[in-house]
């Protein structure tokens, strides 16, 4: 689409973004449904992200998508929180409404909407989560926000202690445990009683193939498995999770989900074109 006076800019902050993929699956999304927008990358740090979120108060911005390492440091900037970004201290997508801005955050909704589509359902399922950074905090408030019945938490420092103790207390309930990687002989009980294990800590992504968070011998048939990885689409731990028969999910519906529900936002719409956002996605990773 050609950029007029009545295109809607959407902004992408945060540092480094040469490898993102967004600005290509967003803005083919646009031109599928006719929505006269166009998304692009700005690259900023905490530095400077508050200069810039306050003049695009005063520009012709739909909002703006806000990523490492901002996701945090610019929720000061807001005038709204949406409740669950709220708990979570967290944002990824701004709306701006007059001069008026909203914090959300669409990360957890894209792994969340992945295991519902697969069946999960939260209120009864137990989750085991390796990884308690930016990534694994999104998709455990998340789950939590959904009724998660259980989850035990695994990173290999004191991060899996800070999230769980969080979201006990936010969420006024025993809802997550800690158990730090280190403690082979905990991560191996709590594995048998799981039922959906998610590697959301990056071991098996591109440069670490061949990386697992857990032996194959200790997953089963039953369970359910989730990797926030989609490059490659298959890591070890899925490899593994294949191998032994159990249903398998990559991160490929992760980020588009995630995306779709801040095209959702932005543009005002019910249903984001998701067939669109696959079909993009497929076709950068396919090298296209």
């Amino acid at each position: 689409m050609a950029i007029t006076v009545d295109t809607k800019m959407i902004a992408l902050l945060g540092t480094p973004l040469g490898q993102s993929f967004s600005p290509r699956m967003q803005n083919e999304a646009y031109a599928s449904m006719g929505f006269n927008a166009h998304y692009f990358p700005v690259e900023c740090d905490n530095e400077h992200i508050g200069d810039i979120i306050n003049a695009i108060r005063y520009m012709n911005f739909a909002g703006f998508a806000v990523t490492k390492p901002n996701k945090e440091y610019a929720v000061q900037f807001m005038d709204e929180m949406d409740p669950l970004a709220e708990k979570m201290g967290t944002i990824n997508t701004v709306v701006k409404t007059g001069t008026t801005l909203k914090g959300y955050n669409t990360d957890g909704f894209g792994a969340t909407k992945s295991l519902e589509l697969e069946g999960v359902k939260f209120e009864e399922s137990t989750f085991f989560v390796w990884g308690a950074g930016g990534t694994g905090k999104s998709v455990c408030f998340t789950m939590a926000n959904l009724g998660a019945k259980k989850m035990y938490i695994s990173s290999r420092s004191d991060k899996c202690e800070k999230l769980a103790a969080d979201l006990n207390d936010k969420f006024g309930r025993e809802v997550a445990v800690a158990i730090r990687t280190a403690d082979e002989d905990a991560v191996k009980a709590a594995v048998a009683e799981s039922d959906v294990l998610m590697n959301l800590s990056g071991l098996g992504m591109r440069g670490h193939e061949g990386e697992t968070p857990i032996a194959a011998e200790c997953i089963k048939p039953t369970h359910v498995c989730f990797d926030a990885t989609y490059n490659p689409l298959k890591t070890q731990f899925l490899l593994d999770a294949e191998a032994k028969g159990c249903k398998i999910i990559n991160g490929l519906g992760m980020v588009i989900y995630q995306g779709a529900r801040q095209i959702e936002l932005w543009a005002g719409v019910d249903e984001a074109p998701v067939d669109q956002m696959f079909k993009t996605i497929n076709d950068i990773v396919a090298g296209k």
